[in-house]
Protein backbone atom coordinates (compact mmCIF):
# COMPACT_ATOMS: atom_id res chain seq x y z
CA UNK A 1 0.00 0.00 0.00
CA UNK A 2 1.48 3.57 -0.81
CA UNK A 3 0.19 6.22 1.31
CA UNK A 4 1.06 9.67 0.78
CA UNK A 5 -0.42 12.04 3.63
CA UNK A 6 -0.42 15.41 5.32
CA UNK A 7 -0.34 16.50 8.78
CA UNK A 8 0.00 20.05 10.21
CA UNK A 9 3.49 19.00 11.21
CA UNK A 10 4.22 18.41 7.15
CA UNK A 11 3.73 16.03 4.44
CA UNK A 12 5.26 12.51 3.45
CA UNK A 13 4.89 9.68 1.69
CA UNK A 14 5.54 5.38 2.38
CA UNK A 15 5.06 1.63 1.14
CA UNK A 16 3.28 -0.77 3.95
CA UNK A 17 4.16 -4.27 3.29
CA UNK A 18 3.57 -7.81 4.75
CA UNK A 19 7.65 -8.60 5.35
CA UNK A 20 9.09 -9.21 8.32
CA UNK A 21 12.11 -7.88 9.68
CA UNK A 22 14.27 -10.81 7.91
CA UNK A 23 12.80 -10.53 4.46
CA UNK A 24 10.23 -13.64 4.76
CA UNK A 25 7.09 -12.66 3.14
CA UNK A 26 5.18 -15.94 4.90
CA UNK A 27 5.39 -17.78 7.38
CA UNK A 28 3.87 -18.53 11.17
CA UNK A 29 4.23 -14.95 12.22
CA UNK A 30 3.04 -12.93 8.99
CA UNK A 31 0.16 -10.81 9.60
CA UNK A 32 1.16 -9.52 12.68
CA UNK A 33 3.80 -7.03 11.69
CA UNK A 34 4.32 -4.01 8.95
CA UNK A 35 6.99 -3.28 6.87
CA UNK A 36 6.79 0.74 6.62
CA UNK A 37 9.22 2.03 3.94
CA UNK A 38 10.08 5.32 3.40
CA UNK A 39 12.22 7.26 0.90
CA UNK A 40 12.80 10.22 3.79
CA UNK A 41 13.54 9.49 7.42
CA UNK A 42 11.61 12.98 8.25
CA UNK A 43 8.41 11.02 6.51
CA UNK A 44 8.59 8.70 9.38
CA UNK A 45 9.47 11.16 11.63
CA UNK A 46 6.28 12.65 10.74
CA UNK A 47 4.26 9.56 12.01
CA UNK A 48 5.24 9.48 15.32
CA UNK A 49 2.31 11.25 16.78
CA UNK A 50 0.09 9.14 14.89
CA UNK A 51 1.70 6.01 16.13
CA UNK A 52 4.57 4.89 14.38
CA UNK A 53 6.42 3.37 17.05
CA UNK A 54 8.92 1.12 15.37
CA UNK A 55 12.65 1.98 15.41
CA UNK A 56 13.85 3.48 11.40
CA UNK A 57 16.49 1.42 10.20
CA UNK A 58 18.38 3.02 6.99
CA UNK A 59 18.81 0.48 4.38
CA UNK A 60 21.35 2.71 1.75
CA UNK A 61 21.35 -0.50 -0.55
CA UNK A 62 17.35 -0.65 -0.60
CA UNK A 63 14.72 0.43 -2.73
CA UNK A 64 13.53 2.49 0.34
CA UNK A 65 16.45 3.93 2.08
CA UNK A 66 14.38 3.72 5.32
CA UNK A 67 12.48 1.13 6.83
CA UNK A 68 10.35 0.10 10.59
CA UNK A 69 8.66 -2.94 11.50
CA UNK A 70 5.82 -2.19 13.70
CA UNK A 71 2.92 -4.56 14.54
CA UNK A 72 -0.24 -4.49 12.78
CA UNK A 73 -2.42 -3.51 14.97
CA UNK A 74 -0.48 -0.59 15.37
CA UNK A 75 -0.61 0.38 12.12
CA UNK A 76 -4.56 -0.04 11.61
CA UNK A 77 -4.41 2.72 14.47
CA UNK A 78 -1.88 5.28 12.93
CA UNK A 79 -3.90 5.16 9.43
CA UNK A 80 -7.35 5.84 11.38
CA UNK A 81 -5.05 8.60 13.92
CA UNK A 82 -4.28 10.00 10.63
CA UNK A 83 -7.54 10.09 8.87
CA UNK A 84 -9.32 11.62 11.62
CA UNK A 85 -6.44 14.58 11.72
CA UNK A 86 -7.56 14.81 7.55
CA UNK A 87 -8.75 18.71 7.29
CA UNK A 88 -7.76 20.12 4.33
CA UNK A 89 -10.65 20.24 1.03
CA UNK A 90 -7.46 19.37 -1.19
CA UNK A 91 -4.28 17.32 -0.73
CA UNK A 92 -1.96 19.11 -3.05
CA UNK A 93 -2.71 22.35 -1.74
CA UNK A 94 -2.47 21.25 1.83
CA UNK A 95 1.86 20.50 1.52
CA UNK A 96 3.81 23.46 2.63
CA UNK A 97 4.92 25.05 -0.22
CA UNK A 98 8.22 24.88 1.22
CA UNK A 99 8.91 21.25 0.52
CA UNK A 100 9.50 21.86 -2.85
CA UNK A 101 10.19 18.49 -4.20
CA UNK A 102 7.94 16.47 -1.99
CA UNK A 103 5.49 19.13 -3.72
CA UNK A 104 6.85 18.53 -7.12
CA UNK A 105 6.66 14.29 -6.74
CA UNK A 106 2.56 14.84 -5.46
CA UNK A 107 1.99 16.95 -9.02
CA UNK A 108 3.62 14.39 -11.14
CA UNK A 109 2.53 11.97 -10.04
CA UNK A 110 -1.55 13.37 -9.62
CA UNK A 111 -0.59 14.11 -13.77
CA UNK A 112 0.50 10.33 -14.43
CA UNK A 113 -2.45 8.56 -12.52
CA UNK A 114 -4.49 11.34 -15.23
CA UNK A 115 -3.41 8.43 -17.64
CA UNK A 116 -6.05 6.20 -15.71
CA UNK A 117 -9.37 8.30 -16.13
CA UNK A 118 -11.08 7.45 -19.33
CA UNK A 119 -11.38 11.29 -20.40
CA UNK A 120 -8.50 12.30 -17.93
CA UNK A 121 -9.35 15.05 -15.68
CA UNK A 122 -12.30 17.92 -15.84
CA UNK A 123 -13.40 15.33 -18.92
CA UNK A 124 -10.66 16.83 -21.34
CA UNK A 125 -9.87 14.27 -23.16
Amino acid sequence: MWVVFSTPEGSGFFSAVAKDEDGNTSGPHMGSRVCLRFRRAQDAELLRDYGMDGTVIETPNGDYRYRAFIPRNHFAMMMEKLARAMDYPNFKDSIPEEDVAFVDACHEAWAVFNDLQEGGPYGMR
